[in-house]
């Protein structure tokens, strides 16, 4: 447990040592809820194993995707911290691990361990970029340019290279949640960046072969 936390919680044995003593683990299946939007429950988790997402419903019942989780990643610090209902349902995308630690406890490691606080305010000034920049896409950018965004912001570098890789491309219905667009949308815009070279499919791996020129696309 203590590799998978220290993603998060750095390497001090100390305050790992304290972490770890601090919570327990519990397993969900994909498709589970692991929170629930209006829960007044207080507890913070960490994804040790797996991924997750925090999304919404509208009032058709669509689904809003507001964000993904991966090994590492804190989520339920903000009804903690605010006092307030969830504000989004997370749920597993594939079968996850999570550490769960009680509010109290984990107050209190906050308060014993600085690091904690200053890690905690890095990754909530991270969302709230995040957040900014998607409303932005959202309202200036186009659904194509949107789709170049996204893939861009998935992307990782692929090593002495200047091209980028995303190693499993969600499939192009869940894609297209992300980028507030629909499947056929999300399809053309693939299909259009590979008949142009700029992408190659392997399989479910997607490599952008030109990212400068999807960036150049995405300002268009």
């Amino acid at each position: 447990m203590l590799n998978h936390l220290s993603a998060f919680f750095g390497d001090d044995p100390a305050v790992l040592a304290d972490v770890k003593d601090s919570c327990s683990s519990i397993s969900f299946k994909s498709g589970a809820t692991i929170l629930s939007q209006e829960d007044n429950s207080r507890t913070v988790y960490c994804l040790l194993a797996g991924e997750a997402k925090a999304l919404l419903f509208s009032e058709d019942g669509d689904e809003v995707w507001l964000g993904g989780f991966k090994e590492g990643d804190l989520f339920g610090e903000i009804a903690m911290l605010s006092g307030a209902p969830r504000s989004a349902d997370i749920v597993a995308t594939t079968d996850v691990t999570v550490a769960v630690f009680p509010e109290d406890i984990f107050l209190k490691l906050m308060e014993k361990h600085g690091t904690i606080g200053i890690r905690m305010s890095k990754m909530l000034a991270q969302r709230v970029q995040q957040t900014t920049r998607r409303l932005f896409e959202l309202n200036a950018l186009s659904a194509k340019g949107r789709v170049y965004a996204e893939l861009l912001r998935m992307a990782t570098p692929i090593e002495d290279s200047e091209q980028r890789e995303i190693a499993n491309l969600p499939t192009f219905t869940v894609f297209a949640k992300r980028v507030n667009s629909t499947r056929e949308t999300v399809s053309r815009t693939v299909n259009e960046l590979e008949r142009m070279g700029f992408v190659e499919r392997q399989g479910s791996r997607l490599v952008l072969t030109d990212p400068q020129g999807i960036e150049e696309l995405e300002r268009w």
